[in-house]
């Protein structure tokens, strides 16, 4: 991925309020928005979304795990662009209150966009961005049982966020930090 393709938390939340006006947020429309960047910001939108305070909205983990699915294994198959279904792609929400969550996360976003740069960019390659998908496969289907309850799917969808976040910003350290992450997590799942 080139330098001027590289995009931090920020510019995400731009791209998403920008992607469509009008009263409702297609999901179709978002992932228009992102089409030509790569998987990477594909896997990071329903991420950050889910993490972000946004992820209490009903539905919504559920839809973005969906999504994190269907583009990660795409990434897994070695895929050239990305596709999901008509279907899901015609879902939508209230854009007010949708941007307007959005913005509320704006400090932080800011705040670890300081930390976030290219660094141990081989560990981002080829090799890397199937373990990020793998990995992601295995984090979106533990989103899917805690969509129902409110903000449970935090922890899976913040983990999600690094790994995404570390394909985007070509940052070997984040995928370092978010295996280690998922590797505890699954411990404490099979043996806690």
């Amino acid at each position: 991925m080139e330098e001027s393709r590289r995009q931090n938390l920020t510019q995400t939340i731009d791209l998403i309020e920008q992607a469509e006006q009008g009263e409702r947020l297609h999901v179709g429309n978002l992932i228009e928005a992102f089409k030509d960047r790569g998987f990477g910001p594909l896997l990071l939108l329903p991420a950050l979304i889910t993490f972000l305070p946004t992820g209490g909205i009903p539905g919504v983990p559920v839809v973005c795990a969906i999504l994190i699915l269907f583009f990660s294994l795409q990434m897994l198959w070695g895929k050239s662009a990305p596709w999901i279904p008509r279907r899901l792609a015609r879902v939508d929400v209230s854009r007010e209150k949708f941007v307007s969550l959005l913005e509320s996360s704006r400090p932080v976003t800011k705040r670890i966009d300081k930390v976030v740069q290219p660094r141990y960019r081989f560990m981002t390659g080829k090799v890397g961005a199937r373990c990020i998908a793998v990995l992601s496969i295995a984090l979106a289907i533990s989103l899917i049982p805690l969509g129902p309850i409110p903000f449970a799917a935090a922890i899976p969808s913040g983990i999600l966020v690094l790994l995404a976040l570390a394909l985007v910003a070509r940052d070997g350290l984040l995928m370092i930090i978010g295996v280690l992450l998922s590797t505890v997590g699954a411990g404490f799942l099979l043996f806690g």
